[in-house]
């Protein structure tokens, strides 16, 4: 398969587009890192990384595990470089509050909960909130409102530079991703994205601010195993072929909940991935139970953390969807 896209990238652009089109097949090739060991990754389930633009201040979710009963929106600062002791956000911690994302114009902050609203058809439900500047103020959210309430349960929204909504939603054991258009400032009805199809559950999307790609969720896609991370372009108004977002992001394990910088250069995941390859290997002596107790405290205990890595580079996979949605 990579022949024949080396030999296509050959004769339509050269020499010089046909290596960073044959190697678009392996994805983004950056190593993630982990974010702010310790404070942000922590020994708790951490999901949904959103910054400001200057990178000072970030909001994500904590969730107990495994069946969800209580996730919250908690905040960190950042000072000198330094990600700051999580502490919650102060609209979060009596609902089920999840999702967190800032506008690309930093005014808004939108997030989904269960709390009471006139659009739920159960109170489990999720519907969507939002928060203007200053976020940790003591302001209450307000409703995000829209004619795509009759979806049950809205959620990872995210906005475009010009305010248009994407999110995720469930119908009849699946799940699509949605456009919803900002028409002088209301929300119309949402449609589909053209690469959804009964076969693929694909969820959690995240816009770029120009909304020439979405990064999303899939768990029936062939990918690494588990939950991948998959990447869309939008050519001419239409959604290329999804590309996997390759090895060094994905893996065996679960990757997901994306997130992105303002200025859609950075990729914000979530996933358990071990520190080192000898954490599988026995230990070289016996230890104390002070250092177990320290082992299973730590982030690298099972439990998903949020990773980030450079996506710079994304728009060279744009060629190879091209060519995989022809």
């Amino acid at each position: 398969m990579k022949k024949s896209f080396y030999l296509l990238a050959l004769l339509l652009f050269g020499s010089g587009a046909k290596i960073a089109v044959a190697q678009a097949g392996d994805g983004i090739t950056a190593i993630p890192k982990i974010v702010g060991e310790g404070t942000v990754s922590s020994k708790d389930f951490e999901f949904n990384f959103t910054t400001s633009s200057d990178s000072s201040v970030a909001f994500f979710s904590k969730a107990l595990l495994p069946d969800w009963r209580r996730i919250s929106i908690v905040y960190s600062k950042r000072r000198k470089g330094a990600w700051q002791k999580p502490m919650l956000a102060p609209f979060s911690g009596h609902y089920r509050d999840a999702d967190p994302f800032i506008s690309p114009d930093q005014s808004k902050l939108i997030f989904i909960s269960d709390r009471p609203s006139k659009y739920q058809k159960s109170p489990s439900d999720y519907t969507l909130w939002m928060i203007s500047q200053p976020f940790l103020s003591t302001t209450e959210p307000v409703q995000l409102e829209g004619d795509f309430y009759h979806l049950i349960s809205p959620l990872y929204p995210s906005l475009s530079l010009n305010g248009n909504l994407y999110f995720s939603a469930n119908s009849d054991h699946d799940s699509d991703v949605y456009l919803v258009k900002n028409e002088n400032g209301k929300y119309k009805l949402p449609v589909k994205l053209t690469f959804n199809s009964p076969e693929h559950r694909d969820l959690d999307p995240i816009i770029a601010p120009d909304e020439s790609f979405i990064i999303f969720t899939s768990t029936s896609r062939k990918g690494f195993g588990g939950t991948d991370l998959y990447v869309s372009f939008q050519n001419n108004g239409m959604w290329s072929e999804p590309v996997n977002l390759g090895k060094h992001i994905n893996s065996s394990s679960n990757e997901g909940q994306p997130g992105l910088s303002p200025d859609g250069k950075k990729l914000y995941f979530s996933t358990i991935r071990p520190k080192d390859k000898t954490n599988y290997a026995p230990r070289g002596k016996s230890i104390k139970t002070a250092e177990l107790e320290k082992e299973l405290s730590s982030p690298f205990n099972g439990l998903p953390n949020i990773w980030e890595v450079s996506i710079e580079s994304i728009h060279e996979l744009n060629e190879y969807a091209k060519t995989t949605s022809n």
